[in-house]
Parts: structure tokens; C-alpha cells; sequence
């Protein structure tokens, strides 16, 4: 890479494969800079991936690049991205890498990075990184390839640890179908959930290399909300590719988002509570919720798009709760991090507490109508900057508010621009996301 090139987006290091950075030579030259950044003789980093036909390919030269460095690796083979959270921090490793492109289509993959305490790095950490790899030179030198060390011990631990926290809810009674994206949570989610559910059907749950996020998955929840109908269920989950979001489906097949999620966790545990706990939602979460809050006397914040964002705000308030519309919750007193299948958990207890179906537990929030557009760009930073663009933005704004929202950034993970328009008025928001997605990508 050259000198003052971004490679960490919003979460991670991403790309189309076999471009780069998405490459095997970049990934042995990844290993063998975080291998050097340990800053430890014979530090060990803990290697997951997801269910990618890339992956696989992409860990071996990872681990070849950690050794070539001086450090020791393991792998945690398919394994969700928190679940190689987990491990991270609490098996003997100092660092934790995840392969995965998350809710990407299958010819995407990534790095996504943890220090030793399972968090995400920080951007102080990151531009360290990127400056390494700037500085170090891609070289390939004479080395064998060596077969990986399995690290079950700590792979066990996580699957223990969800097992127990479902043994906790007990039998739900509950008709649910769980859609695994054929992605990472496959395996785990087989075992986590026939512990709650006295009947529960599975759909993407059968990965192949390229049939991540395809047609399923929380990307595309046609297919779960119809199995869900078709099936007459109680509810529905469904996660993206690496296992750090999850959607709901509610009985009558309508979609359960992150900032319903949010509230129901936040009137669950956080209404009676004394010491000042909010929720922390980012630029794109809907005002529904921020009403919806004030109603029940919680505390709301907005933050930049992003997890690790939305994680550093409630470290700095000393909150428990947050995350985003698209089901990347995190909820502290389970995790650090966003964790599909504990959060699942954790919905399917509120349900197991209040004794009534999702759709009435999320009845108080009032969603205001959100109308989003993807505008391909090949430098969307670069777009964005545009005066004919920021003129454009300006004058939409105008007819958007005060009744209404528009946001329109970069996406931190694709070459895209994501245009957000929220307004009371459905029909007003989807003509000027139309208009603007138009102007816009003929300004470009």
C-alpha cells in the first residue's frame, strides 16, 4: 500500500477477492506486521474465518505471515466473529483476527482485528497498523507451509458459555425458525437454540463456499419472513454471515429491527434501574426510538455509524446498551461486542418474561418511515467532497426538514454512498431518496 492509503473502514479491513487488499500476499504481509505489532517474543494470535470459499486460502497465508514475524497462531476454524471475540479475551491469546466480509456477498472478504481483551482496535491502533504495512515491504521468502493448530479449548469455551446462558431461559415453548445465512453461525446456533425451542425449524444452514448471504441472512429476510408465515411460527432470527447482527421476525412475518430490538432490552432491564443508564443508537437510527425512550425516561445518545463507535460512546458514558438498525447490538452485560446469538438469547428471555408475542413488546415504538439508496462510487470520500454534491445535499435538506432527516455518507465496508431519508410522510421520503439517488449518481 502507499504512504496515507486507508485500509480499515468502519469495521475492518474489506474488499472484493482477489483485488487488493483481499489478496494472499497481503495477508501474509498482514501477519507478519501484527505479529510485529504484539510487541511480544512469541505472542500468540487466534485465527477464525467464515464460511467463504476464500477463507480458508486467506488463514493460511495469514498464519504463514504470523510466523515469518516471530509470533505463534492458532486457529479457531468457522467460527462467528464474537465467538473469536470471545476466545480472544479469554484464552491465553494477544491478538484475535476474524476473516470474514460479515453481511457481504460471498466474492467479498476481510480482516477484522482484536487486542487481547476481545475488543476492536482503536483508530490510534489501526493507522499504526496501516503505516507498518506501508513502511514493511511485501516479500515472500522461503518458508514451508505449516498445518494449523486447532485451539479447541477456547472454541469450546464460547459454545459452553451460550449453552449455559440458554440453560438459564429453559424451555420457551416457542414455534422459532432460525436463519443462519449459511454463514459462520451454522454449527453454534444448532446447538444454542434446540435448548429453548420446543420446535424449531433452520434455513440457511447449509454453506458451500459462495451461498453466504444469498437469498438469506439478514440482508435478504423475504425468505425467513415467509417461513415464518408458512410455518406459523412465534418467531423468527436471523443473523448476517459472521454472526455480529441478528434481525427478528415477529408471528405475523414483519420485521423486527435494531432500534425495536433496543428498546425491548432497554424497557427489560434498564427502566428500573438507578444509575442513569441510556442507550447509545448512532446518526441512523430511527427518531421512533429516541421517542419511544423518552416515553418510558431512558436516556438516548447518537454516534457515528459503526460498532466500534457505538462501543467507545457507552465505555465513555459507562452505559450498557447500544447498537444499529441493521441488528449489530451490544449489550454489555453479555458481551463487548455485537453477538447475534447471545442477543438472540436475550430477546427470547424479554419474550419468556413478559409473557407476550415480539410484535406487542415493540408496539410503544412508533417507527418513523426510513427510505435508504445505495449510489455506487469508486472513491465515495472523494464524491462526497464534490461541491455540486454538497450542493445537492444542501438543497434536499431543506425539503426534508424540519418534518423529517437526511443523511447521506460513505459506506465504511463497499464502494457506495448510502443516501437516508426519514419523514413521517412515506411517500415524500421515497420520491426524495429517488430524486437525490438520481441527481447524485449522474453528479458522480
Amino acid at each position: 500500500m502507499t504512504a496515507g492509503e486507508r485500509l480499515f473502514g468502519t469495521d475492518g479491513i474489506r474488499g472484493r477477492v482477489g483485488t487488493d487488499p483481499i489478496t494472499p500476499s497481503f495477508a501474509r504481509h498482514l501477519g507478519r506486521v501484527i505479529a510485529v505489532h504484539t510487541l511480544q517474543p512469541d505472542a500468540l494470535v487466534y485465527v477464525g474465518r467464515d464460511t467463504r470459499e476464500s477463507s480458508q486460502t486467506l488463514e493460511t497465508h495469514l498464519a504463514l505471515g504470523v510466523r515469518e514475524g516471530g509470533a505463534r497462531i492458532e486457529s479457531l476454524g468457522v467460527l462467528s466473529t464474537p465467538g473469536i471475540s470471545y476466545c480472544t479475551k479469554q484464552g491465553p491469546a494477544d491478538f484475535g483476527i476474524a476473516i470474514t466480509a460479515s453481511h457481504n456477498p460471498h466474492d467479498y472478504n476481510g480482516f477484522k482485528l482484536f487486542s487481547s481483551d476481545g475488543s476492536k482496535l482503536d483508530d490510534q491502533i489501526e493507522r499504526q497498523i496501516e503505516q507498518d504495512l506501508t513502511d514493511s515491504r511485501e516479500r515472500d521468502l522461503e518458508r514451508d507451509f505449516e498445518a494449523l493448530t486447532v485451539a479447541y479449548a477456547s472454541r469450546g469455551s464460547y459454545l459452553q458459555m451460550l449453552k449455559e446462558k440458554a440453560s438459564q431461559i429453559g424451555h420457551s415453548g416457542l414455534r422459532a425458525v432460525v436463519d443462519c445465512a449459511h454463514g459462520a453461525t451454522t454449527e453454534i446456533a444448532a446447538q444454542v437454540f434446540e435448548e429453548i425451542f420446543d420446535d424449531l425449524h433452520f434455513i440457511g444452514n447449509s454453506p458451500n463456499g459462495v451461498n453466504i448471504n444469498k437469498d438469506v441472512g439478514s440482508t435478504s429476510i423475504d425468505t425467513v419472513q415467509r417461513s415464518v408465515r408458512e410455518l406459523d411460527a412465534d418467531v423468527g432470527i436471523t443473523f448476517d454471515g459472521d454472526g455480529d447482527r441478528v434481525l427478528f421476525i415477529d408471528d405475523q412475518g414483519d420485521l423486527v429491527g435494531g432500534d425495536q430490538v433496543l428498546y425491548v432490552l432497554a424497557k427489560r432491564h434498564l427502566v428500573s434501574n438507578q444509575d442513569g443508564n441510556g442507550v447509545v443508537g448512532t446518526i441512523m437510527s430511527n427518531h421512533g426510538l429516541e421517542l419511544a425512550l423518552e416515553e418510558i425516561g431512558i436516556p438516548f445518545v447518537r454516534t457515528d455509524v459503526g460498532d466500534k463507535n457505538v462501543h467507545h460512546e457507552l465505555l465513555s458514558r459507562h452505559w450498557r446498551l447500544g447498537g444499529e438498525p441493521s441488528g449489530h447490538i451490544i449489550w454489555r452485560d453479555v458481551a463487548d461486542t455485537g453477538d447475534g446469538v447471545l442477543i438472540g438469547l436475550c430477546v427470547v428471555e424479554a419474550l419468556q418474561h413478559e409473557g407476550l408475542p415480539l410484535r406487542q413488546l415493540v408496539a410503544p415504538i412508533s417507527m418513523l418511515p426510513q427510505v435508504q439508496r445505495d449510489i455506487p462510487s469508486h472513491n465515495p470520500q472523494a464524491s462526497l467532497q464534490l461541491s455540486k454534491v454538497k450542493d445537492m445535499v444542501a438543497q434536499f435538506q431543506s425539503r426534508v426538514t424540519p418534518e423529517g432527516r437526511l443523511l447521506v455518507r460513505a459506506s465504511g465496508t463497499e464502494p457506495l454512498l448510502r443516501v437516508m431519508v426519514e419523514h413521517s410522510d412515506a411517500d415524500l421520503a421515497s420520491r426524495l431518496a429517488d430524486e437525490l439517488e438520481h441527481a447524485i449518481s449522474a453528479a458522480i
